[in-house]
């Protein structure tokens, strides 16, 4: 093959995508361990009058943050997964037009 035009790999495109859809998995688990690191307020003692409430809210954050990350992996997941088959789509009609081009046809 020439180095002139371009050339777009599918399988790396494919690979992205799962990995993207990996990465989404290890976002959700992250956040189950977040929601167990909140402890009751007793567990705290003296120092919870203080701090526990912050403590609670920047779980509050983080898992709201890991919900976020884990919609941008699943969200670029899925648009590369439609970008390859877009790629697969127009490849599949290019080829029907030269082979009706090459049989006579149309």
């Amino acid at each position: 093959m020439s180095d002139d035009g371009f050339h777009v790999d599918l399988e790396d495109i494919d690979s992205c995508a799962s990995k993207l859809s990996g990465d989404t998995a290890l976002a959700s688990e992250v956040s189950g361990l977040v929601a167990q690191s909140d402890v009751g307020d007793q567990s705290w003692g003296i120092v919870g009058l203080f701090v526990k409430s912050k403590y609670t809210e920047m779980l509050g954050d983080l898992d709201d943050l890991l919900g976020d990350m884990r919609d941008g992996l699943q969200s670029g997941a899925e648009k590369m997964t439609a970008c390859a088959q877009t790629y697969r789509d127009i490849d599949t009609a290019l080829a029907e037009i030269f082979n009706d081009v090459l049989k006579g046809g149309k």
